[in-house]
């Protein structure tokens, strides 16, 4: 009969051969200390860019690069309301800092900003256009249910399923049409910030 092994002397037979890689597992450390300071810096309002500047500073420039980049570029999609803080400018603030205030990366940051400061305006408009093509119909209906049921009924746009599945279709055209173009701006600003 063979010998029975505990599940520990099993596990220890299986670990035996791995090793860490401790340049790697550095690496990674570094670049998260560096995606917290930036994240810190992009949600807290006190937090001022000379601090952020310094505490970056201590680290190494490529680490620091490399996590700015991926901060950036995560931090970068369409918002669903209008945006009334300081975000993007703390945003662009960090490229110059992973850029070395390049014009292009710069330009092209305010590009992006600028594109999506726009897309909850564009939305709105897009449904009150909506609304206001949509408005004879509702008429039509409202006349109709009167001479039916024989009293009067208002109807509004955001209650009737045709125009919510109208205005749902539109909608995730417009927002097709930013992703796109913004993942376009992304992978050009992820060049420039490699």
């Amino acid at each position: 009969m063979g010998k029975i092994r505990s599940a520990w002397e099993i596990a220890l037979e299986k670990t035996a051969s791995i090793e860490l890689d401790k340049e790697r597992y550095q690496h990674e450390a570094d670049v998260d200390k560096a995606r917290r300071i930036a994240g810190s810096y992009l949600v807290a309002e006190e937090k001022t860019k000379e601090e952020t500047e310094k505490e970056l500073a201590q680290l190494d420039g490529k680490i620091v690069k490399e996590a700015l980049r991926t901060t950036i570029l995560q931090s970068l999609s369409l918002p669903q309301e209008e945006i009334l803080d300081d975000r993007y400018e703390r945003l662009t603030f960090l490229a110059s800092l992973a850029t070395g205030n390049d014009p292009s990366a710069m330009d092209l940051m305010g590009q992006i900003t600028g594109f999506l400061k726009q897309y909850p305006m564009h939305r709105k408009d897009l449904v009150e256009k909506m609304k206001a093509q949509y408005e004879p119909m509702l008429a039509e209906k409202e006349e109709r249910l009167r001479a039916q049921y024989g009293q009067s009924i208002k109807l509004k746009a955001e209650n009737d399923k045709e125009f919510i599945e109208l205005a749902t279709k539109n909608l995730e055209r417009l927002q097709d049409q930013y992703e796109k173009s913004l993942e376009g701006a992304k992978d050009q600003l992820k060049a420039l910030l490699s």
